[in-house]
């Protein structure tokens, strides 16, 4: 059994301070997520998930999207989806959305080298078990869930509810406890978050019309925070040794997990440092090494270019059974999953191309395929192992939402 614990500290790297969290398997000592938010971030940058009250600059046709500013001299890029039915704060909407209106709008995508944010007309907010819209009123259950799950799950949808919502994945750990007690019982927290979402969305869309242009209406709690809700894991520890951050978690805590109140605390032992009790510093290094050993003495080396992700594979200090089919295969699958680990703590996205050890039968690479997409639907963020390309390279796209692990702590 895994012993979960989440740690958020007070970490500078370089000139660069900020706020580092992440989730640790104390068992295995290996990360499980790491996620770091500078204080410029914090303080002056856009969250994903923050809503304002943008103005229309000009609207493209062709691309069917619009280009906007959600503060003074800040552009965004706005798609414009023919279902959405926006929020219009200027006049009143006809079917049209023209250079000069102001609506609401939400951070969808970070800005990403020389691209601008992306934002969504479909306004949205997130609890740890729901997902909650405003132009998108479908209403369902997370895909990631089974069939029986997704038929138990949609009996937590409230009627005439007037918004849409999404059930997330975190919600089918509640159905455990279905073989003790009632299934609607279970379902309560669900059916409670909904209520409570689909009021704060209403109370939202009532005070946004009456907003002056570039009001930030909503603030989305920092990454640190949202990582911690979102996950899925249920933590025997959630710590801290700052005790701003540690008044922070209680609040977030105390409103959208309740249950994980008692596993907070504050650490306090000034002669050995948090950081160095779990060993930050060597964590991080690896992770912006470009090789990462495997345990059979085999390594990868990952290279970022212009356009894409390479990672390529190699048997490294391991010399026994070079020839062997079966051997090669064993490397390339451990590899394969450190590799999708790599991948989600890195918060690496886009094209990926893997270069494994080649294998001449067929039925080993579509083992090794096999492997891959069950470990990429593992992951929280959509990740999709096209194919084998002609040249033997395993290509895999990754979707971006939030910057790289390197790109958070100003490497690149």
């Amino acid at each position: 059994m895994s012993d979960m614990r989440y740690i958020i500290t007070e970490y500078c790297h370089r000139d660069t301070k900020g706020v580092l969290a992440f989730s640790l398997d104390s068992k295995t000592n290996q990360m499980q997520s790491v996620n770091f938010t500078s204080y410029d971030q914090r303080n002056d940058h856009v969250t994903i998930g923050d809503i304002f009250v943008a103005k229309v600059l000009n609207v493209s046709k062709q691309l069917q999207a619009a280009f906007i500013l959600y503060a003074p001299n800040q552009k965004g890029y706005l798609p414009i989806h023919a279902d959405y039915k926006p929020v219009l704060t200027n006049r009143k909407y006809d079917g049209r959305i023209l250079a000069g209106d102001e609506l609401l709008v939400q951070l969808e995508k970070e800005a990403v080298r020389t691209k601008e944010p992306v934002f969504t007309m479909n306004l949205s907010l997130a609890g740890k078990y729901s997902v909650v819209s405003y132009a998108n009123t479908y209403k369902g259950i997370s895909k990631k869930c089974t069939k029986l799950e997704r038929e138990q799950l949609r009996a937590a949808i409230p009627q005439a509810l007037a918004f849409g919502v999404v059930i997330r994945t975190n919600a089918a750990a509640l159905l455990q406890y279905s073989e003790t007690a009632e299934a609607a019982d279970c379902l309560q927290p669900v059916k409670e978050e909904i209520l409570y979402l689909n009021q704060r969305m209403t109370a939202l869309l009532q005070e946004g019309i009456h907003r002056t242009c570039f009001s930030r209406i909503w603030q989305s709690p920092p990454l640190y925070l949202t990582k911690l809700r979102d996950e899925g894991f249920t933590y025997q520890q959630v710590v801290t040794d700052h005790c701003a951050l540690y008044d922070e978690l209680k609040d977030f805590a105390a409103l959208y997990m309740p249950e994980q109140s008692a596993a907070i605390s504050l650490y306090q032992d000034t002669s050995y440092p948090l950081q160095k009790l779990y060993r930050v510093e060597t964590h991080l290094s690896e992770l912006l090494s470009r090789k990462v050993w495997l345990k059979s003495g085999a390594y990868l080396i990952i290279d970022k270019t212009e356009a894409m992700y390479v990672i390529d594979v190699n048997s490294g200090k391991n010399v026994t059974k070079k020839e062997s089919a079966e051997y090669i295969y064993q490397i390339n699958l451990e590899a394969a999953n450190e590799i999708m680990r790599q991948m989600r703590l890195r918060n690496l996205a886009g094209m990926i191309l893997i270069d494994f050890i080649n294998m001449e039968e067929q039925r080993f690479i579509d083992a090794l395929l096999q492997e891959l997409r069950v470990l990429a639907k593992k992951d929280p963020i959509q990740t999709t192992i096209v194919d084998l390309t002609a040249l033997g390279l395993v290509e895999i796209t990754r979707r971006k939402t939030t910057k790289s692990l390197a790109e958070q702590l100003g490497e690149s």
